[in-house]
């Protein structure tokens, strides 16, 4: 269940930024043949439905009917009492609580001829059985490259958003001091210090010893840090996600050769990912700024379906999807600087 206190905010995220997503969304449709469009959303995958619509569920899976005109239909097996507090979260006008989302959606699509569904091949079994009893007849066709498409651009309301979530995570991790002996209780000072600040979701991962084991994992008991960690923050605000990740060192070797790693992420990240070229070559070009610096490996994440943030491109699999200007992915580099291990991440928008 998620821990953070939702609500929706129209100064924030105005109706009028949501009817424009609906806009371009069915646009696409139209252009697909499209009668309808399925969105599924649950604790771990709720990011097209909070793009559309605000809605972030605490724990039970809804499908999102979105039809060809018209605002879209909510079906949920959450309980008729927490309809109005949905409502407070939320653009949607009608809300369908149900045992059986999938057999309300069906009844629904009586009379569409082609439905497309975001992520297909990942709706769960029983949704889509209940569903296609109830409406035997309609073709259900994958639209996740048409989603991703419209998706991909970032509006005013979702920019601010971002920056509002990259300052809490950045804030979050100011917290962090090299001196610091316990992974642990590290990890509950930032979180805490997100959380407290408004952050509605964080997550905390640490590399408690980069010289043993760069990967980042949650840590929910006393770990000791060696003398190079990292520590890396996934916060929420408002359903806008950012991952920020920073190295630690307490050696002089190594804080120097990682201030430098930082310096560069700082001033090359907001202008590394460039529309239409590959993010790999990109990279390099940028990497040779820093004598004695090996990329080991880099990832981009954004959010283009129903998970917060997915991976689009990375060293092992580069140059998959081209990003519109104005796309924001988070950048994550694993380097070593004068053989110094260092992981830094940040958010960055796509430019010309």
């Amino acid at each position: 269940m998620r821990r953070g206190l939702m609500g929706w905010d129209e100064a924030e995220l105005p109706r009028s930024a949501l009817s424009a997503r609906l806009e371009r969304l069915q646009a696409a449709m139209a252009h697909e043949g499209f009668d309808a469009l399925l969105l599924y959303t649950n604790l771990v995958r709720p990011a097209a439905v909070c793009w559309l619509t605000g809605f972030t569920p605490y724990w039970i899976e809804s499908l999102l009917l979105v039809p060809a005109s018209g605002t879209p239909m909510l079906a949920t097996a959450l309980s008729k009492r927490v309809a109005d507090w949905i409502k407070t979260t939320a653009w949607l006008d009608e809300i369908v609580n149900t045992p059986k989302p999938g057999t309300a959606i069906g009844q629904r699509l009586a009379g569409c001829k082609r439905v497309g569904v975001l992520e297909f091949d990942a709706l769960p079994a029983g949704l889509y059985d209940d569903m296609v009893a109830a409406v035997p007849k309609v073709e259900l066709v994958d639209a996740s490259a048409m989603f991703a498409a419209v998706r991909s651009g970032v509006d005013d309301a979702e920019h601010k958003l971002i920056e509002k979530a990259d300052a809490l995570a950045v804030a979050a991790l100011a917290q962090v001091d090299a001196s610091a002996t316990d992974a642990g209780a590290l990890a509950g000072l930032v979180e805490k210090h997100a959380r407290l600040a408004g952050a509605e979701e964080a997550y905390i991962a640490i590399a408690p010893d980069l010289d043993l084991d760069r990967r980042l994992i949650q840590v929910s008991g006393p770990v000791p840090l060696a003398r190079r960690f990292a520590v890396r923050a996934s916060i929420a605000y408002k359903g806008a996600w950012v991952r920020r990740a920073r190295s630690f060192a307490k050696d002089a070797a190594g804080d120097v050769a990682m201030t430098r790693a930082k310096r560069w992420l700082e001033e090359q990240g907001p202008i590394i990912i460039g529309a239409g070229r590959p993010l790999d070559s990109q990279v390099a070009e940028r990497l040779e700024m820093i004598p004695g610096a090996v990329l080991k490996s880099f990832m981009a994440e954004g959010t283009i379906g129903t998970y917060p943030l997915q991976v689009v491109e990375s060293s092992r699999s580069p140059g998959r999807h081209a990003q519109p200007v104005g796309a924001c992915l988070v950048l994550s580099i694993d380097l070593s600087v004068d053989d110094v291990p260092w992981l830094g991440a940040a958010p960055v928008f796509v430019r010309n």
